[in-house]
C-alpha cells in the first residue's frame, strides 16, 4: 500500500522526535539533538497553545470594543480593568504554560518567545512592572534574539500605561523614530504606528497624527483593524479641518466594514461633514438622511438621524423645526441613554438661551437622569440640571411665601374665593392633561412615533376594527400606549406632580416643595375638607408672618447669587440685591448686598460702585468686605499667621528642651519670613528675638547675646520679655563689660552678628538671609522656574544620574548600576535604565523610592561604592533624586542643567 506523501512525512517527523526523545530526553544535555527536542517540544507542547491563548484574548477584547459615541476611536484595544480582570484567567494560563516550558526545556529555541509572551500577558493585566520584567530578561538574556524590535515597543507602551510618558518617547525617539537600527516588519510598523498616533493625540497634534496613521495603515494586520483606523483616520481629518478627506475616509469605512454599528456611525459622520461644508446643496443633504431615515437597518438609529435633522435645522435657525425633530428623536430613543439624554440637553439649552428657565430646567431634569457618569457632557447638564432646580426652588418659595403672606391679609370669605378659583384651575388642568396623554397613547402615526414597525401598527389596526370600543380593554395598544408614555416622559416614578408640564405649573401656582409635603392640620380637615392643604401654609400670627419673611430673604439673596455666578446675568442679580435691600435694608444679606452690587457695578464701570464702597467702608470698617475693598485679603493674613505659629511653636519647644542650636536655626527661618508677616503680635516677635538671643548666650556667644538683647529694648520697649530682656543685659554688662569703644545697651550695627542681614519694613529685627539658601542662592531664580523642592502626595522619586558620554559606554554605565543594585537592593528589584540626552550626556535612570530619604540613602551609599567610584570619576558626573513632577519639566523642556543647578544650590544637604 502506497501512502500519502503528507501522511509518509507526518510518520517519518514522528519517528525522527520518538527516535530524539530517547536520546535527548534530559534538560540537562546540550548537544544539537537535545536542543532539537527541546525546541519542539518547547514549541507543540508549551508555547504554541500559550500563543494560541493570546490570540485568543485579544480577539475577544477587541470583538467586545464598544466603539465611543465621542471622541476617538481606539484601533487598537487593551481593555478596561474590567476586562483584564475577566482575561486574568486564561493570562494566568499562559504564564503557567510558558514557565513550564522555560523550567522542563531551558535549551529550546523559544524560551524568549515564552519570556516575551508572559510580559505581554502580565501587560494586559495591567502589572508593567512583571511585563517589563520579562521584557528586560530577554534583551540581557538574549541580545541577538529577532523579538528585540518588538520589546523595545512594548517596554514603551509599558512605560506609558504605568504612567511614565517622557521613557515612553525617550525609548521611541532612541530606537525607532531617530534610528535606524532595527528593520521592523509591517506589522510592526502598523502597530508602532497605531501606538504613535494615540500619542501625538492626546498632545492635540491632529495633522500629525493624521500623517502617521495615513503611513501605517498599509501595514495594519487585519480587515476590521484597517477600518477602524480608516475611521479614526477620517476623525483626524475632520478635527484638522479637512473635511473632504475626512469624508473620503467615513464613506469608505461604511462601504467596506462588516460591523453595522461601524458603518453607520460613518455614514453619520458624513452626513455632519456635509452640513458644515457648504458646498454640497442642501437638497442632497436631506435626500442622504431621507435615504438613511426610511432604512430598515436603521431603525434602531432614528433617535440618531432625527438628532442630526435636528442640528441641521438649528444652523439654518429654525428653532421650532429644530424642537420638533429633537422630540422625535427622544421618542424615538428607548435603547440609547446618552442619546436620550443630548436631545434632552439641546431642547434645555434652545430654552435656556430664551431665559426660560422653567422649560430648560424640565429638559435638563430629564437629561440628567438619562446621561451616563461615562458621557463628556455629564457634569455639564448634571450641574446645569443642579443649578436650575435651585433657580426653581428659591422663584417658588419667593412667589409661594408672598403668596401665603398676601392671603394672610384677606378676610376668611377672600380666602375662601381664592382658594376656590386654584381649585377649579388645577381640576381644569389634570383634565386637559389627561386628554392629552390620552390622545398620545392611541397616536399610532409612525410619523409621531417613528419606532412603531408595521407589524405592530397593524395589530392595533385589527384590534380597533374587531370593535374594542375602550381604549384600555385593547392589551396591544395599552402596551403601546406604555412605549409612547416613557418616551414622552421618560421612566418617572410612582408619585404626585410627575408630569414635567406640572412642574412649571406648580411654580406659576406658587406651590412649593415644602408646603406640598406638609402635613395638614386634623383641625383644618375638619373645616375645610379636601381644601384644608391650601389653607395649611397661611401663617396666622406675627411669628408665621416673621418666618415667611425669612424664607423670602434666603430666597432672594441665593437667587441673586445664582443669576451672578451661575447663570450669567449681572443685570438680575443687580435688579435682585436691589431689591433684597429695599425689602430688608438692615436684613441678614445687608452687607453682602452692598460688596456684590459694588463688584457688578464695577465690572459695568457705573459710577455706582464707588456708593457701595463707601457705604462698606463707612457703615462696616472693621469687616473682612472693607479689607478686600482695600486690596488686602483675608486669607493670606490667616495663612500667614498659621505659618507664623507653626514656625514659633518649632522655637518654643527647642528653646524649652534646651536645644539651643535648633532653637537658632528655628528662629533665624521664622525671622527670615518676617517680612510676609503682617498681622502677628509684637509680644511674639519679640519672644522669638528673646529665646534667639539667650541660645546665642548659652552657647558662649556673649556678644550676640548683647546685640540681640540690646536691639529687642530698643525695638519693643512695651513688650512682656523686654524687663527680662534689660534684667539680663543689665548682669551681662556688669560681669563682662563691652570692649573699649563700645557703650552698654547701644545696639551694634545690624550686620554685627550675621553678616548680609538688614532689618526689614514693619519689623525692626529682621534679619533675613541674603538669599534663604546655602551660598547666597536665590531660590527664586528664573532658571529654576517650575521646579519644586516640595515632594507632591503621591509623587514618584527617582534617582539620576548626569555622565558625559565620551567618558563611559552606555552598556558600561548599566552594567555597573545594576551591578550595585544586585548588590545592595535585590529585594527591591530596582531597575535602571539609561538614556541619551540631548546627544551628549548620559541619564541612567533608576526608578523608583517611595520617599526622598530613601532615594538619599541610595545615593550616599552609591557614591561610596566600587561602582559609584567607576562611573562618577570626576567632580563634573552627578548623581541626584528627582520627583516625576520635576523630571517632567527637566526632561520634557530638556532643562536638565537647570535641575542639576536648581538641586546642587538649594535641594542638595
Amino acid at each position: 500500500m502506497i501512502l500519502p506523501s503528507v501522511f509518509r512525512k507526518s510518520k517519518q517527523y514522528l519517528s525522527i522526535l520518538f527516535l530524539l526523545s530517547l536520546l535527548s530526553c534530559a534538560k540537562e544535555k546540550d548537544t544539537t539533538s537535545s536542543r532539537l527536542y527541546h525546541s519542539t517540544t518547547s514549541y507543540f507542547n508549551g508555547y504554541y497553545n500559550a500563543d494560541q491563548i493570546m490570540k485568543q484574548v485579544i480577539t475577544d477584547l477587541e470583538d467586545n470594543y464598544v466603539f465611543p459615541e465621542q471622541g476617538y476611536i481606539e484601533v487598537i484595544y487593551y481593555g478596561t480593568e474590567q476586562e483584564a480582570e475577566s482575561q486574568k484567567a486564561s493570562l494566568q494560563q499562559i504564564i503557567e504554560k510558558n514557565d513550564a516550558v522555560i523550567f522542563k526545556h531551558p535549551n529550546g529555541q523559544y524560551i524568549d518567545n515564552c519570556r516575551f509572551l508572559n510580559g505581554q500577558a502580565w501587560f494586559y493585566q495591567r502589572d508593567y512592572r512583571n511585563a517589563m520584567t520579562n521584557f528586560d530578561y530577554v534583551l540581557s538574556e538574549f541580545p541577538d534574539s529577532k523579538l528585540t524590535p518588538e520589546i523595545w515597543f512594548w517596554k514603551a507602551k509599558a512605560f506609558y500605561f504605568d504612567g511614565n510618558p517622557e521613557m515612553t518617547f525617550s525609548v521611541l525617539d532612541e530606537y525607532f523614530i531617530n534610528s535606524d537600527t532595527f528593520d521592523l516588519s509591517a506589522n510592526l510598523e502598523g502597530e508602532l504606528g497605531i501606538f504613535r498616533t494615540r500619542l501625538a493625540i492626546e498632545q492635540g497634534e491632529y495633522k500629525q497624527a493624521a500623517q502617521i496613521l495615513e503611513n501605517a495603515i498599509p501595514n495594519i494586520d487585519g480587515t476590521e483593524r484597517k477600518n477602524r483606523a480608516s475611521y479614526l483616520l477620517g476623525q483626524l481629518y475632520a478635527s484638522a479641518g479637512e473635511g473632504a478627506r475626512a469624508t473620503e475616509q467615513f464613506e469608505y469605512v461604511a462601504r467596506k466594514t462588516n460591523n453595522y454599528d461601524l458603518s453607520f456611525s460613518a455614514k453619520m459622520q458624513v452626513a455632519k461633514l456635509y452640513a458644515g461644508e457648504g458646498g454640497i446643496r442642501e437638497d442632497d443633504l436631506y435626500d442622504y438622511m431621507d435615504a438613511l431615515l426610511k432604512d430598515e437597518k436603521n431603525i434602531e438609529y432614528q433617535d440618531q438621524i432625527y438628532y442630526q435633522y435636528a442640528k441641521l435645522s438649528q444652523d439654518k435657525g429654525k428653532k421650532t423645526e429644530a424642537v420638533d425633530y429633537y422630540n422625535r428623536s427622544v421618542r424615538a430613543s428607548t435603547n440609547n441613554a446618552r442619546q436620550k439624554a443630548l436631545s434632552y440637553f439641546e431642547l434645555g439649552k434652545i430654552y435656556f438661551a430664551d431665559q426660560n428657565y422653567d422649560n430648560a430646567q424640565a429638559y435638563y431634569d430629564s437629561a440628567a437622569v438619562s446621561i451616563t457618569e461615562e458621557s463628556l457632557e455629564y457634569k455639564e447638564i448634571t450641574g446645569l440640571a443642579k443649578t436650575l432646580k435651585e433657580y426653581i426652588t428659591y422663584k417658588n418659595t419667593i412667589h409661594y411665601q408672598d403668596s401665603m403672606l398676601v392671603l394672610a391679609d384677606m378676610s376668611p370669605e377672600e380666602q375662601d374665593r381664592v382658594v376656590n378659583q386654584i381649585v377649579a384651575k388645577e381640576l381644569e388642568r389634570e383634565r386637559k392633561e389627561q386628554q392629552a396623554l390620552l390622545a398620545s397613547m392611541q397616536n399610532n402615526d409612525p410619523n409621531y412615533n417613528p419606532m412603531l414597525n408595521q407589524q405592530n401598527q397593524q395589530r392595533n389596526r385589527a384590534g380597533n376594527q374587531a370593535g374594542t370600543a375602550w381604549y384600555f380593554d385593547n392589551p396591544s395598544a395599552v402596551s403601546q400606549g406604555k412605549i409612547q408614555f416613557q418616551q414622552q416622559w421618560g421612566q418617572r416614578k410612582d408619585e404626585d406632580n410627575w408630569r414635567r408640564s406640572q412642574k412649571a405649573l406648580s411654580f406659576a401656582n406658587g406651590e412649593d416643595a415644602e408646603a406640598a409635603n406638609a402635613e395638614v392640620d386634623s383641625a383644618l380637615i375638619e373645616k375645610y375638607g379636601d381644601k384644608a392643604k391650601y389653607y395649611q401654609n397661611i401663617p396666622k400670627d406675627e411669628d408665621e408672618k416673621n418666618i415667611a419673611y425669612d424664607k423670602i430673604e434666603d430666597a432672594l439673596y441665593s437667587l441673586a447669587q445664582l443669576y451672578s455666578s451661575q447663570l450669567n446675568e449681572p443685570d438680575s442679580a443687580r435688579k435682585t440685591y436691589e431689591d433684597l435691600l429695599q425689602r430688608y435694608p438692615e436684613g441678614e444679606y445687608e452687607l453682602q448686598s452692598h460688596y456684590a452690587l459694588f463688584k457688578l457695578y464695577q465690572a459695568k464701570g457705573n459710577n455706582r460702585a464707588n456708593r457701595h464702597k463707601q457705604y462698606i467702608l463707612n457703615n462696616h470698617p472693621n469687616t473682612v468686605y472693607a479689607l478686600l475693598l482695600q486690596g488686602i485679603d483675608p486669607r493670606e493674613l490667616r495663612k500667614q499667621e498659621e505659618e507664623f505659629k507653626y514656625a514659633y511653636k518649632g522655637v518654643f519647644t527647642a528653646f524649652s528642651n534646651k536645644q539651643y542650636e535648633t532653637t537658632i536655626g528655628f528662629s533665624e527661618f521664622l525671622l527670615a519670613q518676617a517680612n510676609d508677616f503682617q498681622n502677628i503680635a509684637q509680644d511674639d516677635m519679640a519672644r522669638v528675638h528673646y529665646m534667639r538671643g539667650m541660645s546665642y548666650g548659652y552657647t558662649g556667644e556673649q556678644d550676640s547675646l548683647r546685640n540681640i538683647l540690646t536691639r529687642v529694648i530698643q525695638a519693643y520697649p512695651e513688650a512682656e520679655v523686654t524687663p527680662k530682656a534689660q534684667k539680663t543685659l543689665d548682669l551681662l554688662n556688669k560681669l563682662n563689660p563691652p570692649p573699649a569703644g563700645g557703650r552698654a545697651g547701644t545696639a551694634a550695627s545690624p550686620n554685627a552678628t550675621v553678616p548680609g542681614r538688614e532689618a526689614g519694613p514693619g519689623n525692626p529685627m529682621s534679619e533675613t538671609p541674603a538669599a534663604n539658601a546655602k551660598n547666597g542662592v536665590d531660590p527664586n531664580n528664573p532658571k529654576y522656574a517650575g521646579f519644586s523642592a516640595e515632594k507632591k502626595s503621591n509623587d514618584k522619586v527617582f534617582v539620576l544620574m548626569y555622565i558625559d558620554k565620551n567618558k563611559i559606554s552606555k552598556s558600561e554605565a548599566t552594567t555597573q548600576v545594576s551591578n550595585f543594585n544586585a548588590t545592595n537592593y535585590k529585594e527591591k528589584n530596582l531597575k535602571v535604565f539609561t538614556f541619551l540626552y540631548k546627544q551628549t550626556h548620559l541619564l541612567p535612570y533608576i526608578s523608583h523610592f517611595p520617599s526622598i530619604e530613601e532615594a538619599k540613602a541610595y545615593i550616599a551609599g552609591f557614591q561610596t561604592s566600587g561602582e559609584g567610584s567607576t562611573i562618577l570619576q570626576s567632580g563634573e558626573e552627578k548623581i541626584f533624586y528627582i520627583t516625576h513632577s520635576n523630571f517632567k519639566i527637566a526632561y520634557g523642556q530638556k532643562r536638565m542643567t537647570d535641575y542639576i543647578e536648581f538641586y546642587t544650590q538649594v535641594l542638595e544637604p
